[in-house]
């Protein structure tokens, strides 16, 4: 009896949850769009939300990351940026709505990534008749986006990233000196055992690199550690756009997500020399506390990247690795200064 009534209790409270959240977000005009929607990328469907105030502003494409974590339930705490921008979720394939267990090896490649976002954006030009994209790009993302960019620049107004990934391998090992070393100040034998046992990264071992995330979490400053999981299940019960199903869908494809894209994003990743010029202007939103790309190693590929366009750091002084949900009324007002200096043509 006492299940039943907590399971009656969750039901009614997502429920009360979604229609406040709907409420909030509701697009008042004329002009303005709410779509969810499914998309032919690659020959696979694949979902997409698009939502905006006004169908004549430009388009912003969001690439999540992960690889296999979406950004589509939890993207209702930014709703205000849907004045500003048509904003488009895409669950990328494998991730939350599009999350499918029949998907094959050999379609999950960063390669394809790149493809099917190359697709997606040219689809949502032809459909707003717009020649230029807003692409914004979080950790995982931005490998398929720095690479997109690089490769197609005529098809984009501004390339945004959050958390750049540079060179996986770096960030492990300055992650590594950062926990080895403030274990050891702590005077934690335990740490620095397991530690010294693992020895320095990089890792093919996959339960390695678990410790190592372990102890970095345990030694980083929490207020600038990923969002707790309750975090995260509160927003994803409070969203519109996903059903109980997609809930489930979300653990279960950033599993599936992870395990077929780990090695080729933690050890074939190098942007320094896979992306050393983007011709378009490019901005770097940068938690000051990111320990996951790390700081060090965003600054270094940032430094030497070639862009002849502009770039510009933009600093998240209060921030980790997700500036634009610990931080997200400069996040958005980082967007619109984008935007300002930026002019489609």
């Amino acid at each position: 009896m006492l299940l039943i009534l907590l399971l009656c209790a969750t039901v009614l409270a997502r429920w009360i949850l979604q229609r406040v959240t709907a409420h909030r977000i509701t697009i008042a005009a004329p002009t303005g769009i709410h779509s969810l929607e499914q998309v032919s990328l690659g020959g696979v469907q694949q979902w997409i939300q698009i939502r905006g105030w006004d169908r004549r502003k430009p388009f912003l494409l969001f690439l999540h990351g992960g690889p296999g974590f979406p950004q589509m339930p939890f993207a209702h705490q930014n709703a205000d940026l849907e004045k500003d921008f048509i904003v488009v979720q895409w669950d990328q394939l494998g991730a939350g709505k599009s999350y499918s267990p029949n998907l094959s090896n050999e379609q999950m490649r960063i390669d394809r990534f790149v493809a099917d976002a190359k697709e997606l954006v040219e689809l949502l030009s032809r459909r707003f008749d717009q020649r230029k994209c807003y692409l914004v790009a979080h950790s995982w993302g931005s490998i398929v986006g720095a690479k997109l960019v690089a490769e197609q620049p005529e098809l984009f107004a501004a390339y945004i990233a959050i958390g750049q990934v540079a060179l996986p391998p770096e960030s492990q090992q300055v992650r590594y000196r950062f926990a080895l070393g403030a274990a050891r100040e702590a005077g934690n034998a335990e740490a620095v055992r397991e530690l010294e046992e693992a020895g320095a990264p990089p890792y093919g071992d996959f339960d390695k690199a678990d410790r190592l995330e372990h102890w970095v979490e345990r030694y980083a400053q929490q207020d600038y550690t990923p969002p707790s999981p309750m975090r995260f299940t509160w927003l994803a019960l409070a969203s519109p756009a996903y059903s109980w199903i997609d809930l489930i869908r979300i653990p279960l494809g950033a599993k599936f997500s992870f395990a077929r894209l780990w090695r080729e994003s933690f050890y074939d990743v190098n942007l320094f020399e896979q992306v050393p010029k983007i011709d378009v202007p490019v901005f770097f939103f940068t938690g000051r506390h990111d320990m996951v790309v790390t700081t060090e190693v965003v600054e270094k590929y940032f430094d030497a990247l070639d862009a002849p366009r502009g770039k510009e750091m933009v600093w998240f002084e209060d921030s980790g690795h997700w500036p634009h949900f610990r931080e997200p009324v400069r996040y958005r007002a980082a967007l619109r200064h984008v935007l300002d200096v930026t002019k489609p043509e």
